[in-house]
């Protein structure tokens, strides 16, 4: 038997069965991946309330640039500028799929939920496994890190069931 995770790449084009499309097969870590790639996405939201706390009024620029030409972006007259518009911290796209990943936490129980984010926190900070002995006092136990692991590992694959459709053909905890 094999393994389904391991199995379909993430780029595995969509399944044609009796005139039916079905979008790609998501394994355990392509969710995962787009789990982190959510939250890194949700960090590099601008502060909005730090933001009003520094606000500057640009009007005296604005007048002062007037007189040399159009105001831009990039200070004065556009076309004499050779400084490039600076692109913005996230695209549309970002954001679409940052709150559909988000969504798929909709699917589990909102404990799991919890656990969830704090894994997933912790490998959007960069490190390579999750220290579950670290997740005990956070989720109010005092022992168990390899029952979190398991909980966690059940709640990711019922996220991966229910965005693959829950099509028994298609469930990712078949081996």
């Amino acid at each position: 038997m094999t393994d389904n995770t391991t199995f379909y790449p993430p780029n595995y084009p969509p399944i044609v069965r009796e005139g039916q499309s079905y979008p790609p097969i998501l394994g355990f870590e392509d969710v995962e991946d787009r789990l982190v790639e959510a939250v890194r996405t949700c960090q590099r939201y601008p502060d909005r309330e730090r933001g009003w706390q520094r606000i500057r009024s640009a009007w005296p620029e604005i007048t002062r640039d007037v007189l040399a030409g159009d105001y831009d972006a990039r200070g004065g007259d556009g076309s004499s500028s050779d400084v490039a518009l600076r692109s913005a911290a996230m695209t549309r796209q970002d954001v679409a799929e940052m709150e559909e990943a988000f969504a798929w936490l909709d699917r589990v129980d909102p404990v799991d939920r919890k656990l969830i984010g704090l894994a997933i926190a912790q490998l959007a900070r960069g490190t390579r496994e999750v220290r579950w002995s670290k997740l005990l006092p956070v989720m109010g136990l005092t022992k168990g890190a390899d029952g979190l692991r398991m909980r966690y590992g059940r709640a990711i694959t019922a996220i991966c069931n229910a965005v693959n459709g829950g099509n028994p053909q298609r469930d990712v905890s078949m081996g």
